[in-house]
């Protein structure tokens, strides 16, 4: 069909049928019944889609019936003879039967249009949202119709129909065009139009702004990198962020591990935690062994489990903090196992193992301990030094008028009086320790005692201090001597021995020569307790005060004031941040070294607390009182975190702790070892390899 035909035969079809055509298309843009529309210029191509190889051409129709409704046989009847054949021109001059012919097809292909967008309309979407958006130079309103509209349209009968979409170029002379959205803009739409034509045309809207912005955002980084390197680059579209994975889609997943060096590896799995590794060790089995390496335990604990709450440093392997030496024999793996246990049975504080250990025959004044003896001070006027693991008595010292009784050892009916005892009564371990009395020894009470490696310092109410050589079998060695009346306490460093008395005053000593160096007086009362940081000393007194000492000067530096009844015990952390002190006001109080102030104050106990014990390492304050409870409070926040109430018979008058064990000692004349670690797997793995110092008497020449 040549052009020229078709451009001149199209006026006359629709002279005379602007009325009936306004009125049918009413529905699909808005307009009412003869409402009259300016005629625009239009394209010379009345629709965008292509022709058909045959050259038919989609033609109007002049009246568009209300309703069509076809018969089962009215459509082969009517369609049976119109076949238009390829090749054949359309003729202006056709006669009137062939005007009828093409008119009734016309009418039947729009029908079956309107019949099949109607079924249609609720069920499939109007735009595939995915697909770019057609170029051409038609109207918006053209766009918005291709966008619409159903591109293989069926019958009736439910096949595809053999006529073309009609377009028809009438659509165009309306004048209420859709406006497309300008920007971020929606696009406007009329009135009475059909829903599937609004989405299509936001949707088209939206995604051709999505898609020039980021063609934009890529052409400017394009221009602004040098191509060869990441930075600056974006993402192509927006279905690359947040895209929810489907179900059933298959993972890509890559075993990182398995592709580095094994030392790599042991490397990044060092930086996980006990927990984190156990997960570990459940990915394969190529993690499980990975997992085994002794390596990766000993970081993870050493990082861990040496952490220290106020000391200068972390906690160092081998002195007999929980933290074993590193030897190549070591399964980590178990030792931190011994460690997460151990540490939930202090949190927990009910599965801690009581026992009791029996020898003395008065008050026990004094001890300290660590994970293989505990030496103990007592009013009976002996020394006794205890195996931590056998819990046995291994040597008692004293004046030769006690330790030559035979009724230190054995009771009337010949049974050893130095055993342990179990909370149920059950007796275990009785032991008969060696005796022995030195020409250098104390007449009185054993009021305080203090231990290293090297020497023991004992006072008492002799007034008198003694300096025993562990190393030599606690052979005793000097005595300090100046103190008017009973040594009630005393400290020691690398260079110093510190002492305070009843007689209100604080001695120093100089450790190798047992020289005086300086007195120092300020306290009103007696000095009850003294604790000794590098070149600081704190001190505490009936006085009600509290006091900040320099070695060096012999000045106060600091007094804390807040007590309102005489003080029993202090304690200095080993950092030297952090005071305690407590005494007949029941009150606890913990203080800032370097300002001054009070940070906490705990209602501690119901009557005088005679002990207190600051574990610079767990953070744990340790308090033992007249009524007869021991109690653990958390020394960052002072809330209580354990109590042992009525476990002495009567007053508490010291109570220390480690990593494992809190001991005490009371006027009932017994010692008291909570053990925590006690039925712990592999706890025994925590000790350090110092030398077991309670087995030295065994070389010092007493048996």
């Amino acid at each position: 069909m040549a052009p020229s035909t078709t451009r001149s035969s199209l006026p006359a079809i629709f002279q005379g049928a602007s009325s009936s055509s306004a009125s049918s298309y009413s529905h699909d843009t808005g307009m009412e019944p003869g409402e009259q529309q300016e005629e625009t210029p239009r394209p010379t191509t009345a629709s965008p889609f292509k022709r058909s190889r045959n050259g038919s051409s989609s033609m109007p129709w002049r009246s568009r019936p209300k309703s069509l409704v076809l018969g089962e046989h009215d459509l082969p009847r009517q369609f049976g003879d119109l076949a238009i054949e390829e090749g054949h021109d359309v003729n202006n001059d056709a006669p009137k039967s062939a005007d009828s012919i093409k008119g009734r097809i016309r009418r039947a292909s729009l029908s079956l249009k309107g019949i099949v967008r109607r079924d249609r309309r609720g069920s499939e979407s109007a735009v595939n949202s995915n697909e770019v958006r057609p170029t051409t130079s038609h109207s918006a309103w053209h766009r918005l119709r291709q966008a619409a509209s159903f591109r293989h349209p069926r019958t009736s009968y439910g096949y595809p129909s053999n006529l073309e979409t009609i377009y028809s170029p009438v659509e165009a002379e309306f004048p209420r065009y859709p406006v497309p959205g300008n920007g971020l803009a929606p696009p406007i739409i009329p009135r009475h139009t059909g829903a599937a034509a609004k989405a299509a045309a936001a949707l088209q809207n939206e995604y051709l702004n999505t898609a020039q912005y980021y063609e934009g955002m890529g052409s400017l980084s394009e221009s602004q990198n040098d191509r060869e390197s990441g930075i600056g680059i974006t993402l192509a579209s927006t279905s690359q962020i947040d895209v929810p994975m489907e179900q059933g889609a298959s993972m890509v997943r890559k075993d990182f591990v398995a592709e580095l060096p094994v030392e790599i590896a042991v490397q990044i799995l060092s930086h996980l935690d006990a927990g984190q590794l156990s997960t570990a060790a459940r990915v394969s089995k190529l993690w499980y062994g990975l997992v085994q390496d002794q390596h990766i335990w000993r970081q993870s604990f050493l990082r861990e489990k040496t952490y220290t709450y106020a000391t200068s440093r972390r906690c160092q392997p081998g002195i007999g903090r929980g933290v074993p030496s590193i030897r190549p024999g070591n399964d980590w793996q178990k030792i931190y196992r011994a460690r997460e246990e151990l540490d939930k049975r202090w949190k927990i504080g009910r599965q801690a193992r009581a026992v009791f250990l029996n020898g003395h025959v008065d008050s026990v004044y004094c001890q300290q301990f660590d994970e293989s003896k505990i030496i103990t001070g007592s009013r009976d006027k002996t020394i006794r030094i205890w195996d931590m693991l056998s819990l046995e008595c291994r040597l008692v010292i004293g004046p030769p008028g006690v330790v030559n009784d035979t009724s230190l050892l054995f009771d009337p009916t010949g049974q050893p009086t130095h055993y342990a005892l179990f909370p149920d009564n059950q007796l275990i371990n009785p032991s008969v320790p060696v005796t022995v009395s030195f020409p250098m020894h104390h007449n009185a009470s054993i009021l305080c005692l203090q231990y290293d490696d090297d020497i023991l310092v004992t006072g008492s109410s002799d007034s008198t201090c003694i300096v025993y050589s562990v190393r030599s079998g606690y052979r005793p060695f000097r005595r300090l001597q100046h103190h008017t009346a009973a040594v009630l306490d005393l400290a020691f460093d690398d260079k110093h021995i510190v002492t305070c008395s009843k007689d209100c005053s604080i001695c120093v000593w100089d450790r190798a020569t047992g020289a005086l160096i300086k007195q120092l007086n300020g306290h009103t009362g007696p000095v009850n307790a003294v604790q000794l940081r590098g070149n600081t000393l704190v001190s505490c007194s009936g006085d009600f005060t509290v006091k900040l000492w320099n070695i060096d000067s012999g000045k106060v530096i600091r007094e804390f004031t807040g007590h309102t009844r005489g003080l029993a015990c202090s304690q200095f952390s080993e950092d030297g941040r952090y005071v305690a002190s407590a005494g007949s006001d029941k009150v606890i109080r913990i203080w800032d070294a370097n300002t001054g102030e009070c940070l906490r104050e705990i209602q501690a106990h119901e009557s005088l607390v005679r002990s207190l014990h600051i574990d610079s390492v767990s953070g744990r304050l340790i308090s033992g009182s007249y009524d007869t409870d021991i109690k653990v409070f958390d020394m960052d926040t002072g809330e209580q975190q354990l109590d042992f109430p009525g476990w002495h018979a009567s007053w508490v008058l010291s109570a220390k702790s480690d990593y494992r064990r809190i001991v005490s000692t009371g006027q009932d004349a017994k010692i008291l070892i909570m053990d925590f670690g006690a039925g712990v797997p592999e706890i025994q793995m925590l000790l350090s390899a110092r030398k077991n110092g309670a087995l030295d008497i065994c070389n010092a020449g007493f048996i």
